[in-house]
């Protein structure tokens, strides 16, 4: 790699995108800011993605220098967290800034990202919205693209630092007021390397604990306005790829699984949750619950004497099975309590409220099952799409 210490590493991992890679880097070319250098790390692509990027190597090099590198993984890891690793090893810039291989940027995106950084002087820039590009179809023009913003927040019209309380933030954390996606964000180097920030090694979700760990750990986060980057609603997408029953458990049980050791982990190393553990168990669960709407619909359709042989197999792959245990073992309890506590107020009542109470139950549960099926339906068409 070049000596000379570029502003920005971008960072691109990819595996089998031949089709859409090439107007990834057309839209890097294309920017009004220049001290970048761009690391795409390859994933064993099996078709020729790697021929497409070589060919944009000359484009690349500019002045002599040599903006675009191609490091090669000598095994397919299954997910996209491991080559961002990878990237972030080979990282020189004071900034990173992560996309997917088959997405792109507007042209001043990187120079807005820069300067705004720059002024703030903060660890992390995060924005509310991007663009969409629907289907196969990616543009940088603005006129064509539309905004798609995250609803669970209101939008800050300027570049706003966020609350330091760690509080505040976990509370965001857990009601969706940040977004997980890597590309949505614009970090400084020395923050993600000096606190050993990586990817975990899990099937899906590395980004939400990967976010998790910056929401903790970062000083100074800032909101910007700004929409930069297009977002190509690809069905082809790893995550969104018709996949087996056992390999969609094995995709989001596995990740749980791992997920909850992993918290643990790194919870025990900050005074704030041995302090208030309530919020290492809003954490738990918000993953929890985050990843088992996506097995709703194999839980409802597959007999549990099924499921057992293949949930019995993600469990023999977790090692320290002790958060995990303990975990599943409050939070079963806490149910518990709370039926029983339910069950002994209605016992409380006279026999004509009881009698009502009961009509009333059969027909809440009969409009709770409608929802359910609703909901599950709204989660095979997101699984599936």
């Amino acid at each position: 790699m070049n000596k000379q210490i570029p502003a920005v590493s971008i960072i691109i991992p990819m595996y089998n995108v031949e089709k859409y890679v090439g107007e990834c880097l057309d839209s890097i070319l294309n920017q009004t800011f220049t001290d970048y250098e761009v690391i795409v790390v390859d994933d064993c692509s099996t078709d020729k993605t790697c021929e497409v990027v070589e060919s944009y190597l000359p484009k690349f090099n500019r002045g002599g220098v040599e903006r675009l590198h191609l490091v090669r993984s000598e095994k397919n890891s299954g997910g996209a967290g491991t080559p961002r690793n990878t990237g972030l090893r080979f990282s020189r810039g004071k900034y990173l800034f992560f996309m997917d291989s088959d997405d792109a940027i507007t042209e001043t995106a990187i120079e807005e990202l820069y300067d705004t950084a720059e002024k703030l002087n903060v660890d992390v820039l995060h924005c509310e919205k991007c663009y969409r590009a629907p289907g196969d179809t990616v543009t940088t023009d603005k006129n064509l693209l539309q905004v798609r913003p995250n609803e669970q927040v209101d939008f800050v019209t300027k570049p706003t630092i966020i609350s330091r309380n760690l509080e505040d933030r976990i509370n965001e954390f857990t009601t969706y007021k940040f977004w997980n996606a890597p590309w949505i964000h614009f970090f400084r180097r020395d923050f993600i390397m000096n606190n050993g920030i990586e990817f975990p090694k899990v099937k899906i979700g590395d980004d939400i604990i990967f976010n998790f760990y910056v929401i903790c750990l970062a000083e100074d986060i800032a909101r910007i306005p700004n929409v930069y980057y297009v977002w190509r609603e690809n069905i082809s997408s790893n995550t969104r790829a018709v996949l087996p029953v056992d390999k969609r458990i094995n995709r989001y049980g596995s990740a749980i699984l791992q997920a909850i050791g992993i918290f643990d982990d790194f919870t025990k190393k900050l005074k704030f949750f041995a302090d208030h553990p309530e919020f290492k168990y809003a954490i738990l669960n918000f993953f929890i619950n985050d990843h088992i709407n996506r097995l709703i619909p194999i839980y409802a359709q597959i007999p549990a004497h099924l499921l057992d042989p293949l949930i019995r197999r993600e469990l023999s792959e977790v090692k320290d099975k002790t958060a995990l245990t303990a975990f599943l073992f409050a939070r079963m309890n806490l149910l518990n309590v709370q039926l029983i506590q339910a069950q002994n107020l209605l016992r409380q009542q006279p026999k004509e409220v009881q009698d009502f109470q009961r009509q009333n139950e059969i027909i809440q549960r009969q409009q709770a099952q409608i929802q359910e099926l609703q909901q599950q339906l709204r989660n095979v068409h997101d699984v599936f799409r």
